[in-house]
């Protein structure tokens, strides 16, 4: 489908469209940052209904994460930036948590690893794709051996733990995998299905809507409330919008550090 038709689609299907990419994701940052006080200063006396805001969150980012994915001029760039937060966002909690015990919260944000798992399906997607319209048999088998590569990591992980191999355990954080990414595969498929249906708002908000009753019946506490995130996804106008499109990536450890740093001294 053609980039106009797209926009025609999508405008035919969002009738009050006038939140950008970028209005998005600083309500996101908003409601983050609700959620983190939450659990950075629980103990402190912050009520749990501040976590609430958080439930929405992933999902935006997952949503933000398909459209960015898409229109971006360098994929493999787009996907080493968000290596590269997970890495560094793996290491840091590993090194706050063993320098700086707090015994009231377990330091394990990542959002990167969840966001890295989706976009990297996305691009064997995209790879998938290009070897059925090309009808060639090298990408399909590469995407496919691509697929399945995360879910040997998480077997990896999981014998490691069953054997008690603290160092294999600790190689294997480092390599994202379903099993120990923020939300598990049920996020990391929301967000595959977000780039499957990236022409059809109001299918992606069915998605949201799809999840957050299988969360509810699934007695995941206020996790079902993710279904607030309909609301800006079919108020999206397709528009990257203005801001700098590196804030997400400071602001986010950032703001988790100076936190749990401060949750530490007045421990």
């Amino acid at each position: 489908m053609e980039e106009s038709e797209t926009k025609i689609l999508t405008i035919k299907e969002n009738h009050w469209p006038f939140l950008s990419g970028s209005v998005i994701k600083y309500i996101g940052l908003a409601l983050m940052v609700m959620d983190h006080l939450h659990q950075m200063f629980s103990a402190q006396g912050i009520p749990d209904w501040f976590s609430w805001f958080g439930r929405p969150v992933a999902t935006l980012f997952l949503f933000l994460c398909a459209e960015g994915f898409y229109y971006t001029r360098s994929k493999k760039r787009y996907i080493l930036h968000i290596l590269a937060g997970f890495l560094f966002m793996t290491a840091a909690n590993m090194l706050l948590s063993r320098l700086m015990p707090l015994e009231t919260v377990v330091l394990t944000n990542n959002i990167f690893g969840t966001l890295l798992m989706a976009v990297y399906y996305m691009w064997m997607i995209d790879i998938f794709r290009k070897g059925i319209r090309e009808k060639k048999t090298g990408p399909i088998f590469l995407a496919a051996g691509g697929m399945l590569l995360p879910f040997a990591v998480s077997m990896a992980m999981i014998a490691a733990i069953n054997a008690e191999n603290r160092l294999a355990v600790i190689l294997l954080l480092f390599l994202p995998n379903p099993i120990t990414v923020e939300g598990g595969f049920v996020l990391v498929f929301m967000g595959i299905l977000f780039y499957l249906l990236r022409n059809w708002r109001l299918a992606q908000a069915a998605v949201i809507l799809a999840v957050s009753i299988l969360t509810w019946f699934g007695g995941q506490e206020a996790q079902w409330l993710m279904v607030a995130a309909i609301i800006p996804v079919l108020l999206y106008n397709g528009q990257r919008g203005r801001g700098n499109k590196y804030f997400f990536y400071i602001f986010y450890p950032a703001h988790i550090y100076l936190f749990y740093i401060i949750a530490w001294l007045i421990r």
